[in-house]
Formats: C-alpha cells, structure tokens, sequence
C-alpha cells in the first residue's frame, strides 16, 4: 500500500512538471489535469478531485503573473 501511494504521488508530480512545459498542446495539458484528479483520490471510494478546468487554469495564470519577470 505504502509503495502505490509513493508511485502515485510521484505520478502526480512528473504529469505536474510535464503540463507546464510551454510545448504541450492544449489537449494534453487538459488530459493530464483529469488525471491528476483521478490520481489526487485518496481512497478507491472517492471521487475526483472537484477542481474545474477554468479554476486550474485561473489559479496557473495567478501563478505566472506573480513569478518575477525574466529579462
């Protein structure tokens, strides 16, 4: 048990780092949030996370807009 929850934390993690590439097109980038709601479920009884596509992408532009600007 411990071991899939190590392996499904780490999935999260690298599907995280990948959908902040520039390069990835828009459809993966929706594909890869959905699968990290289902992988953020705690218990095979729960339900996907209840994060929308608009608020994840609203909280990512938050996101960049506060990064300092890079020259």
């Amino acid at each position: 048990v411990v071991a899939d929850e190590i392996e499904r934390t780490r999935l999260i993690t690298d599907i995280t780092r990948l959908i902040r590439e520039a390069t990835v097109p828009e459809g993966a980038r929706l594909a890869g949030l959905t699968l990290i709601g289902w992988l953020a479920r705690r218990r095979m009884d729960e339900v996907p996370h209840a994060i929308g596509i608009q608020e994840a992408r609203e909280s990512e532009r938050r996101i960049k807009a506060a990064r300092p600007k890079m020259r």
